[in-house]
């Protein structure tokens, strides 16, 4: 029940026609960290604190198009994970619809970087996000069932189940060479110092 009213809570409290700034604001994840919604809220994250430097664990993740992920395996790609605290947040509805757009209109100048979206909602729901906001090109990641990201990343909040958001790059090697994780819900991270990040290991 608590769970439901805080859950609630994160959806009611930020407008639905708010803008939301994005910030180059930092700070750390994982255990004896908090995030903040509006300031006043605040909440509890857990799992061990990935930063710059560490290599990204193996974590077993569902696409929205229920196929199997796993963020350790090889590739030849740069990756960007933009992390959602939920899809039925209007923070969450700019920022990935931000993503979308910067994808689609920018694809000459992006090859090498994969972009993947991440969120603990299920599959089912991702799915129908995506179709409600006629979004292409971007890989959607499910870590509703294990919530292994979460736990792995640092980026589980205790009281909601759902994770922090956030951004992190990888680079070839599935090295973390940049990573954001926003103090406050209802900003945005940076997508264009990532990509700029994300570019110089190209």
């Amino acid at each position: 029940m608590i769970k439901l009213f805080l859950v609630a809570s994160l959806v009611i409290s930020t407008s639905a026609f708010a803008q939301f700034t994005t910030t180059d604001s930092n700070a750390g994840f994982g255990k004896n960290h908090r995030v903040t919604l509006e300031k006043a809220n605040k909440f509890n994250l857990s799992g061990e604190g990935i930063k710059v430097g560490d290599y990204m664990p193996s974590i077993q993740l569902v696409t929205s198009e229920l196929k199997p992920f796993d963020t350790n395996s090889e590739t030849k790609s740069v990756k960007i994970y933009s992390v959602l605290t939920s899809i039925d947040t209007p923070v969450c509805v700019q920022q990935a619809t931000e993503l979308d757009e910067y994808f689609s209109e920018n694809q000459a100048v992006l090859a090498g970087i994969e972009f993947f979206a991440i969120s603990a909602d299920t599959p089912f729901a991702q799915q129908r996000f995506i179709k409600e906001h006629d979004l292409q090109g971007i890989t959607y990641l499910s870590d509703s069932s294990k919530h292994q990201f979460g736990l792995k990343t640092g980026s589980q909040i205790d009281e909601l189940g759902l994770l922090t958001r956030s951004i992190i790059v990888v680079d070839k090697s599935n090295k973390v060479v940049y990573a954001q994780r926003v103090p406050e819900l209802t900003t945005i991270p940076n997508l264009k110092e990532a990509v700029r990040a994300a570019k110089a290991y190209l």
